[in-house]
C-alpha cells in the first residue's frame, strides 16, 4: 500500500513539471521542447515522435553557428533517427580567425541535449549538458572573447594595398595605351599622362570593393538589419559602425575579398562593448562583373 501511495505521490509530482504543447497530446519537461508530430502503433502508444527546440540566443548571432536544421531548431526531428543533439558553438572557430584574422570562442563551447519518451506518463523529457546552460523559457546565455590574429590582419591589410596598387597601375597602363599621339608635333609625339584625379591611390576604393557593395551590399545591409531586430526584441543594442573590404587577387580580375564588419554590443547603452562581426568571404570577378558567395556565412546572405 505504502508504495502504491508512494507512486502516486511521485507520479503527481512529475505530472506538475510537464507542459502539454500544441495539440499533439504529448506534455514535455520543458515549455522550448515542442512535440508538432508523433507516431503511435495499432495499441495507441507512442514508439515516435519529432521534435524540435524552441530556443533562443544570446549573444543572438551565437546561432549563426548552428546547423539549425540539424540541431533541430528550425525543423522538427524524428527521435528513431536522432536522440541526441550538439549545440556547437565553436565548430568554425579556426576557420574564422584563419579567414578573417578575427574569431569568437563561445563559453560552454558545446551544450548536448538528449531526448526521451515516457510511455506510461506520455511525457517527452529532455536532459541538458550541462545543466544550467538554458534558462526556463528558452534562452541559451553565452559569454565569449574576442581573439585575433595579428599576422593574418596584416597579411589582410597588406594584401589589400598590394590590390590597390595593382589595380591603379591596371588603369595607368591603359590610359598609356588608349592614349592618341598628338597630331600637331608629329615629329615628336607626346603622350598624354593621366590625371592624378583619374587614378586610385592606396586609400582609394577598390573595383572589387565597388562590384561587391553594388551586387551583394543589399544583402550584407539585410544581413545586419535582421540582427538588429534579433538585438533591439530582446531590448539589446546593436550598433553597426564601419565595414572594412580586403581584396586579395586570386586570378587575373578575380578576388577573394574578406568583409569584416565593426560594431558596438549591449544589453544596454550604458554597458557597449566593440565586437567585429565576418560578413563573409566573396569571389569577385571584376570582368565578368560577377559576385559569388564563398564561404558558409556568405552563402547564408545570399541564400537567406
Amino acid at each position: 500500500m505504502k508504495k502504491v501511495i508512494g507512486f502516486a505521490i511521485l507520479a503527481g509530482v512529475l505530472a506538475g513539471c510537464y507542459t502539454p504543447l500544441n495539440n499533439s497530446g504529448v506534455a514535455t519537461t520543458k515549455p522550448w521542447l515542442e512535440i508538432p508530430a508523433k507516431r503511435i502503433d495499432f495499441a495507441g502508444k507512442q514508439y515516435d515522435s519529432c521534435y524540435r527546440f524552441d530556443l533562443r540566443f544570446w549573444p543572438p548571432e551565437a546561432a549563426e553557428r548552428l546547423d539549425l536544421q540539424q540541431t533541430c531548431l528550425s525543423a522538427c526531428c524524428w527521435r528513431s533517427d536522432k536522440e541526441e543533439v550538439t549545440l556547437d558553438f565553436n565548430k568554425n572557430f579556426e576557420h574564422d580567425l584563419t579567414a578573417y584574422g578575427r574569431a569568437r570562442k563561445y563559453s560552454p563551447g558545446q551544450i548536448t541535449l538528449k531526448v526521451n519518451h515516457t510511455n506510461w506518463l506520455n511525457t517527452t523529457r529532455v536532459t541538458i549538458s550541462p545543466r544550467n546552460a538554458i534558462t526556463t523559457n528558452g534562452l541559451v546565455k553565452l559569454s565569449y572573447k574576442e581573439y585575433d590574429d595579428p599576422a593574418r590582419l596584416a597579411q589582410l591589410e597588406a594584401q589589400a594595398r598590394q590590390a590597390a596598387q595593382a589595380a591603379a597601375q591596371r588603369v595607368k597602363t591603359e590610359a598609356q595605351q588608349t592614349q592618341q599621339p598628338a597630331v600637331t608635333e608629329p615629329t615628336k609625339p607626346k603622350t598624354a599622362k593621366p590625371s592624378s584625379d583619374s587614378l586610385p591611390t592606396l586609400a582609394s576604393v577598390h573595383p572589387a570593393q565597388t562590384l561587391l557593395q553594388r551586387i551583394a551590399g543589399p544583402k550584407i545591409d539585410s544581413y545586419f538589419y535582421q540582427m538588429n531586430k534579433r538585438y533591439h526584441k530582446q531590448g539589446a543594442v546593436f550598433l553597426l559602425s564601419e565595414r572594412l573590404l580586403y581584396p586579395q587577387v586570386t586570378d587575373t580580375d578575380t578576388y577573394l575579398v574578406s568583409c569584416l564588419a565593426k560594431a558596438r554590443t549591449g544589453l544596454d547603452s550604458a554597458h557597449l562593448q566593440a565586437s567585429t562581426f565576418p560578413c563573409g568571404q566573396w569571389i569577385v570577378n571584376i570582368t565578368t562583373q560577377t559576385v559569388t558567395p564563398y564561404d558558409s556565412r556568405a552563402k547564408l546572405m545570399w541564400n537567406p
